[in-house]
């Protein structure tokens, strides 16, 4: 079957893994951090936004969605769309992506849109889906505007 890529996003965060869990870290280096307790990705990580499927409970990560008016939308603004406008239109299409890299499409009442888009980071573009995110760790105040987008916030 063939392979598809997600969309992803460049972030200038630390992903810092310690036992079970996984923490997208702003405001310090990875230089900063490193211990023999941690590992380290980063300071450049890549995120890429799963949905979870209620009739497989899997997870896929949108590449396309097309609403039920026929309007297109492609990589990163297809989850954007589905996050914002998804629950108004049940009968939308989205192509995706699941783990194993090959293509699934379903109608977006499939997808559960109660929750947000988990998060997917890893330090190498090439890599899919990376590490999911436990939570995000923001040193030294709040979180910049620059540093996350509006999706990775929704953590």
């Amino acid at each position: 079957m063939k392979q598809y890529s997600p969309p992803i996003e460049q972030l200038q965060c630390c992903l810092v893994k310690h036992q079970c869990c996984n923490f997208h870290l702003y405001g310090a280096a990875s230089e900063q951090v490193e211990s023999r307790q941690y590992t380290v990705v980063g300071p450049l990580t890549y995120a890429g936004y799963g949905l979870d499927v209620v009739e497989v409970q899997g997870t896929i990560f949108p590449v396309k969605a097309v609403s039920d008016y026929g309007v297109v939308c492609l990589g990163m603004s297809s989850d954007d769309w589905i996050v914002k406008k998804g629950l108004a239109q049940p009968r939308a299409d989205v192509d995706g992506v699941r783990f194993d890299g090959t293509k699934y499409t379903c109608m977006l009442r499939d997808l559960d849109l109660s929750v947000f888009p988990v998060v997917y980071v890893n330090g190498d573009p090439s890599c899919f889906p990376g590490e999911q995110v436990n939570a995000i760790v923001s040193l030294g105040g709040s979180i910049d505007p620059g540093g996350f987008s509006k999706r990775v916030k929704n953590v």
